[in-house]
């Protein structure tokens, strides 16, 4: 781990508000599959897809754009890890400076799959960086995060530093996402259209 490597994790943290209010409205996923979380199996013979098993997505070059990415985990019934909060769902800030964020959250396991503003991380929660998140950030910057459950919270780790700089848990019916100094409270989405920016609904309604 270089300093400049942290450093420009740190200095990317710092500035993600600013990133956030300068690009287009994020749009909640179409179809209702985003929204209804696969059924655990009830035991290991019933499991016929295990979450090891599924290769890990990574973002493609360029992100991906209009439409979310496909579900990465669908199929897969392994159970959430007993120390992993359930953060499955599509989630919405309706608090914070990320307010309008939008993100798909898929969990299997240790596996955990988030896929929000053209990246997809998918990453295994056993605190190592070779199974963490080795990818980019929506700035196409290289990324490396190590993640671990502690206490109920999903918490990652930039370049496996020493102190969490991103983390999730549930507060009640909602998410709870602290990223770096910032503080955002999310609701989970139950269709489409809660996603979907006001205009937009009347446009499609005046077609």
């Amino acid at each position: 781990m270089t300093l400049r490597r942290v450093l420009r994790a740190l200095v990317s943290v710092v500035l993600a508000p600013r990133r956030h209010r300068q690009r287009r409205p994020d749009v909640a996923p179409q179809g209702q599959e985003h929204y209804v979380p696969t059924a655990f199996a009830v035991d290991s013979a019933s499991m016929q897809t295990s979450a090891d098993s599924i290769p890990v997505a990574t973002t493609p070059e360029g992100g991906w754009c209009e439409t979310l990415a496909a579900q990465v985990l669908a199929g897969c019934f392994d159970p959430v890890f007993d120390e992993a909060p359930d953060l499955r769902g599509v989630w919405k800030v309706v608090e914070g400076p990320f307010v309008g964020h939008i993100e798909r959250i898929e969990q299997a396991g240790r596996r955990v799959v988030i896929t929000t503003t053209g990246v997809i991380h998918d990453m295994v929660a056993d605190g190592t960086l070779e199974r963490g998140v080795n990818d980019v950030d929506p700035t196409g910057g290289a990324v490396s995060v190590a993640a671990r459950f502690n206490d109920s919270r999903l918490d990652l780790f930039p370049n496996n530093m020493r102190r969490a700089v991103v983390t999730r848990y549930l507060d009640g019916d909602e998410m709870v996402w602290r990223y770096g100094p910032y503080r955002n409270r999310l609701r989970r989405l139950e269709a489409p259209t809660e996603g979907v920016q006001p205009e937009l609904l009347k446009e499609a309604d005046d077609v």
